[in-house]
């Protein structure tokens, strides 16, 4: 991952500011950094968008990185909203290459059948985001953001640890002990029912144990 180094003078008052509403603060932010956007997008490649749509998105992903940074946090802004910038920037080229692949195939609907795996597969959504809610919080969060389980493009561990000013084993063990919460059949029965993963050789796998007969 290519380090963000371009930094500013702006002090922590002026971020608390932003972020309670204060549209000059925000403003003024915005321009200071704005090089950071550009900076960000000659990394990459652009995949089929033009560069104004790549400017776009990386401004969303600062204007994002602004409203979320914690300077008390010990962590330059610079190398947080270079993680936000990157992942907004990535979001944008990914959805236009879906997009793409999308029109190619056609999106519409063939039979009644594909009717009821569309309301399967949102009722395994919502169970899916019911178990993940009753995680501790940062485990929450950290399951939410490596999964793109909060609407927004996945995160990597590196990418996790460098926004939550933390080394990326912690986000390892962290993300290795919510997966075994969640694999756990006290928590997963209602996800495995829908999912026809509910036999006994699965609930002992997913403890760990001994495979059973069905």
């Amino acid at each position: 991952m290519t380090n963000c180094t371009m930094g500013g003078a702006e002090s922590a008052d002026q971020f608390y500011a932003a972020q309670a509403g204060d549209k000059a603060s925000l403003s003024e932010l915005m321009e200071r950094h704005k090089g950071l956007v550009h900076y960000v997008i000659r990394q990459q490649s652009s995949g089929s968008l033009s560069y104004a749509d790549l400017v776009q998105a990386g401004q969303v992903g600062l204007w994002r990185a602004i409203l979320g940074y914690d300077p008390g946090r010990g962590v330059a802004f610079s190398t947080y909203a270079c993680v936000t910038v990157r992942r907004h920037i990535w979001g944008a080229v990914r959805r236009a290459k879906a997009g793409a692949a999308r029109r190619r195939v056609g999106l519409e609907l063939s039979s009644p059948l594909e009717l009821v795996d569309q309301v399967v597969e949102g009722e395994v959504v919502a169970v899916l985001h019911a178990m993940v809610e009753g995680l501790p919080a940062q485990r929450r969060r950290i399951v939410c953001a490596y999964y793109g389980l909060n609407g927004e493009e996945a995160q990597t561990q590196a990418e996790l640890a460098a926004e939550q000013g933390c080394t990326p084993q912690a986000i390892s063990y962290h993300l290795r002990r919510a997966l075994e919460q969640l694999r756990h059949p006290s928590w997963s029965a209602a996800l495995r029912a829908l999912i026809g993963r509910n036999r006994r050789q699965d609930y002992l796998q997913a403890l760990g144990g001994r495979r059973g007969s069905a």
